[in-house]
């Protein structure tokens, strides 16, 4: 097919006006995608990555689009590369798995495959080769700060790293975060109230804002001014959100804005205390807390390990998550709530307990935790489990990745050490929360991932009566589990190793009075529990931050 002069011309001056709609209808009018030349399929492809209205469904047609053309001419770079840049954005590597193999075989150091290949695994679950890769990257180029907060943040799914090595790379990451802008003036013009800025990305339907609705509510009173400052893009607003803009004292989006210009804005807000929830996860501004915007500095809630940099002055823990003896593989100062380091509201409704009618012959284990957090040394333990005859497993991921892609992967990995199909049970999504929630009345006994524990999830559990076994860790991140079992006074349900997971599951499943011991009891004890008295937290965390 070749294009009239006219019509060459009109695609030109649509896509110097970024209208990649009207390029994408255009294209779409000329006959099927399949027989396009490359020149103008790869057109159709770019105006579909580029469009801000594409949804997940465009991104797997460009990816189609971009392999179609590279298998042509494995020669053209641009194609592979975009191939990977599509992938991504659908979170579908089905058009590019094979490509990517190949050239990384040619070439393992070309930074766009590496980057690629990390992402890749991330999806399929395997965290060890995903910090693999990211690893890689910064030893190619240590100038990369967000494959080092990849990286970084990838070590808290698996134990290849203790945390003092973990606090290794932090430091040497630190070395890389330097902005070119003045030092910070301490001399600041005192406050009528307390002025606390809190910087996230997850001001939305969100596990942070899930823990911090109710804190902010509270904490609102005549000794603080709080300031939310978001870095969530404004199209992924929602519901949550407009909650948070309405509790804030002052709001003020950060998502358009550089680093640099965002440590301006923030030193002119005064603040007292700045709090960021983000950490190393997805759109952290670790580069402006380093540069310093206000005297004092914590991370609390979003990020459960240290970051290990300058000027981020404290971890807000608990007495069950860092021991003493471990304080100096921390940079920041650890400041201790007295009971938990975070606490959630009651629900407005929670279901009710239902006794269990279904598979009345089977102990049912279930897990609702991300599917990431399933390590290959979980597997492996829930699998001995699993081979009792009259045992089940149910899992519900709540990522928002392909979900059967990441079923079918998971499945795999459980047929692997020999448990057959037909022992696990992966629930779809739930429409409401009351639904999500009504799952644990089919479950005897929630497992707990390890070495990345649940949370929210292991709120929601205890909630619905259902207890958590859960698994000793070796810093904040691996015994958030922990903490919570203890202070529900739970010790009986956290194991010392797999061994013993084993042994008290199998111990629990061979007693099967979870009706009599846990269920309403559990409930009553968990509501009444420092877990969910946001009152008294949000007390002891303004009390806190009164300290400071």
């Amino acid at each position: 097919m070749i294009l009239s002069t006219d019509q060459k011309i009109k695609l030109k001056k649509l896509f110097e006006d970024k209208k990649f709609s009207e390029i994408e209808f255009f294209i779409e009018s000329l006959g099927a995608l399949k027989e396009l030349p490359s020149n103008i399929l790869n057109i159709y492809a770019v105006s579909k990555v580029l469009n801000k209205n594409s949804t997940n469904e465009d991104y797997k047609i460009s990816a189609f689009c971009f392999e179609k053309i590279y298998s042509e001419n494995k020669s053209n770079r641009e194609a592979f590369y975009n191939l990977i840049l599509a992938s991504v954005k659908a979170i579908y590597f089905d058009y590019l798995e094979k490509h990517l193999l190949a050239e990384y075989n040619k070439n393992n150091k070309d930074p766009k495959i590496l980057e690629g290949l990390a992402q890749m695994h991330f999806f399929y679950n395997d965290m060890e080769k995903v910090s693999f890769f990211y690893e890689k990257l910064i030893e190619i180029n240590p100038h990369f700060k967000n494959i080092w907060s990849k990286f970084l943040a990838s070590l808290n799914y698996h134990r290849k790293f203790d945390q003092k090595k973990y606090l290794e790379f932090c430091n040497r990451f630190d070395q890389y975060l330097e902005l070119e802008i003045d030092d910070f003036n301490l001399n600041l013009k005192k406050n009528k109230k307390i002025k606390v800025g809190f910087i996230s990305a997850d001001f939305k339907y969100h596990s942070v804002s899930l823990f911090l609705k109710d804190i902010i509510t509270k904490l609102k009173n005549d000794e603080f001014e709080l300031i939310g400052l978001s870095n969530l893009e404004i199209n992924n607003h929602d519901d949550m959100t407009k909650e948070f803009i309405n509790n804030f004292d002052g709001w003020y989006d950060i998502s358009q804005i550089d680093d640099i210009e965002s440590v301006k804005l923030l030193r002119s807000l005064n603040l007292d205390i700045l709090i960021d929830l983000s950490g190393f996860t997805y759109k952290n501004r670790v580069r402006v807390i380093r540069a310093r915007c206000a005297p004092k500095q914590l991370l609390w809630l979003g990020y459960n390990n240290s970051l290990g940099i300058k000027n981020m002055d404290y971890i807000v823990a608990d007495p069950n998550l860092i021991k003493k003896n471990e304080y100096h593989h921390y940079r920041e100062k650890i400041i201790l709530m007295p009971k938990i380091w975070n606490s959630l509201p009651k629900p407005n409704y929670l279901p009710d307990i239902n006794p269990k009618t279904e598979n009345e012959d089977f102990f049912v284990y279930g897990s609702f935790n991300n599917f990431q957090k399933i390590s290959n040394e979980t597997i492996n333990t829930w699998s001995i489990l699993l081979k009792e005859d009259n045992s089940k497993l149910i899992l519900k991921n709540s990522s928002s990745f392909d979900e059967k892609k990441l079923n079918d992967i998971l499945i795999k990995k459980f047929k692997k050490v020999n448990i057959q199909e037909n022992k696990i049970e992966i629930l779809d999504r739930k429409k409401t929360y009351k639904e999500h929630l009504e799952c644990y009345n089919r479950i005897d006994l929630s497992l707990d991932t390890f070495p990345y524990p649940g949370v929210t999830t292991s709120f929601e559990s205890v909630s619905m009566g259902t207890p958590v076994l859960t698994m000793k860790g070796f810093n904040f991140n691996s015994r958030c589990g922990e903490s919570i079992n203890k202070n529900l006074n739970l010790e009986n349900l956290i194991a010392n190793n797999e061994k013993d997971y084993i042994d008290k599951a199998l111990s629990i499943k061979k007693e099967n009075k979870i009706d009599q011991k846990y269920k309403q009891n559990l409930r009553s004890e968990a509501l009444e529990s420092c877990l969910f008295d946001t009152e008294t937290f949000a007390k002891d965390f303004g009390s806190l931050l009164k300290s400071l």
